[in-house]
């Protein structure tokens, strides 16, 4: 039994699949199964959804999508049975469509090319009265030598009319192939210049801080009000800062920074009991394969642990096995240890010294924004990752010692490492605001991972 899915909507609408497997996943990553387009489909998740064989029937499954799935326009919240002509929809607004369960031996392209050559079978006559055959008569030479030439000329017109259909196939095949080529570099090339537009954030927050300094310079000159006077003087304050901060950031060897720590940050892979995949970014802190991490990264929406971890360290193509040890209980880190013998690079070290960490101070993050979906090296089947460099400054110290940060990131690095201006680990990121188009992100001070660290069994 196989099932077939025809795009409704979307930037892949007409699109048409079928799939005799058990496992289907859907989603706008390029490895999804039934995969939607990348930048236009931005309701449906990286990995939405999946679609699942029992028995003689599907399920359909959500897998913790940001946007939520739908049947027949009815969002779900459980696994849900499927049948002939359901539609799903991917988000509220996302790309709808058809299932269909083609049960095995269907013939579905016979009927369809019948019909439309408006084919009919032959109709019996029930009242048609067998005719006495005619007597034979002998063909003459002529029409001997006339259906011999139309044999020849009918045989020599259904060989034009096979080599036609061949040429005419080939060439749709070719077309198809270079559209599908020339979505997928542009998929990738404004992947690209997307992720590269967002790496500017040194520039991006230099315009912001100089924008919001003219315009508190000329608040400053009209305000006559003394209490709302000494607080645009204390905002101008920190602005100036904090641009300090930016002048001093383009002056920090961020080279010798990645060079430093780019080894020992790993992308982790992390399947959950629904066999639903995601990807997040780790960082190690001992040679024997300790990595600090988000608790959300190793721990579904529902707090249920992994069945499988692994670990990608930067430059490599070896998957390590690893296993989730610790999570802190009050904070979002987790502690995941390799399981596969070895020595292991760690990020040049930590510091949990709260004092010296001011607004404006330059800060850089090294993790994998936009996961396997931003490009990597290798091939498809075995890349090898290579974490992105994303320099800023503190932007905010907030309660509880939370770090706001003016730089760039995205699904998949939550765990990255924050890095001051001498490589040393002062943060962990978790997460950012949605809002601002991941150019303001939060992270939890170093120093929230100690108690963590020190009940480590694998703690050197």
């Amino acid at each position: 039994m196989k099932c077939e899915f025809t795009i409704m909507s979307g930037g892949r609408a007409g699109h048409r699949e079928v799939f005799d497997k058990s496992y289907i996943g859907l989603g706008r990553h390029p490895q999804s199964d039934l995969h939607f387009d990348a930048d236009q489909d931005l309701d449906a998740s990286t990995r939405h959804a999946a679609v699942l064989r029992s028995g003689n029937h599907y399920v359909l499954r959500d897998l913790g999508s940001r946007n939520g799935t739908f049947v027949n326009g009815h969002r779900i919240s459980a696994d849900r049975d499927l049948a002939s002509g359901d539609r799903l929809r991917f988000g509220p607004h996302g790309p709808e469509v058809e299932f269909q369960v083609v049960p095995d031996g269907a013939e579905q392209l016979v009927p369809a090319l019948s019909a439309a050559a408006g084919a009919a079978p032959p109709k019996a006559t029930k009242d048609a009265a067998p005719h006495a055959p005619a007597p034979a008569k002998q063909p003459s030479a002529t029409s001997v030598l006339r259906a011999q030439v139309n044999q020849h000329a009918a045989r020599y017109r259904t060989s034009l009319i096979v080599l036609a259909c061949v040429v005419v196939a080939a060439v749709a095949v070719v077309l198809w192939q270079g559209r599908t080529a020339q979505q997928q570099v542009a998929t990738i090339g404004s992947q690209v210049a997307s992720l590269t537009k967002e790496l500017q954030s040194l520039r991006i927050a230099q315009s912001r801080a100089d924008s919001e300094a003219t315009a508190l310079r000329s608040q400053l000159q009209t305000e006559h009000d003394p209490a709302r006077l000494a607080a645009l003087q204390q905002r101008y304050a920190a602005v100036q800062q904090q641009r300090h901060g930016i002048e001093a950031a383009r002056g920090v060897d961020w080279a010798d920074i990645n060079r430093a720590n780019a080894r020992a940050v790993a992308m982790i892979y992390v399947q959950f009991p629904s066999e639903s995949i995601f990807t997040g970014t780790g960082f190690a802190v001992t040679a024997r394969g300790l990595l600090l991490t988000n608790k959300h990264v190793v721990l579904d929406h529902a707090g249920h642990g992994p069945v499988r971890i692994g670990v990608q360290f930067a430059g490599s193509k070896e998957v390590l096995r690893a296993v989730l040890e610790r999570v802190s209980p009050d904070a979002d880190i987790a502690t995941v240890q390799i399981t596969d013998s070895g020595t292991f690079s760690m990020v040049r070290g930590l510091k949990p010294e709260s004092e010296g960490t001011s607004v404006g101070d330059p800060i850089a993050l090294l993790g994998y924004p936009l996961g396997l979906d931003a490009p990597m090296g290798g091939t498809s089947e075995h890349p090898v990752v290579q974490p992105t460099m994303a320099p800023g400054t503190i932007g905010k110290i907030l309660p509880d010692s939370l770090l706001q940060l003016d730089a760039y990131s995205g699904t998949g690095a939550s765990g990255s490492p924050i890095l001051d201006r001498q490589g040393q680990v002062i943060g962990i990121e978790f997460g950012g605001l949605r809002e601002s188009g991941g150019r303001i992100v939060l992270g939890l001070p170093i120093k929230r991972a100690l108690s963590l660290l020190a009940t480590s069994p694998s703690r050197e």
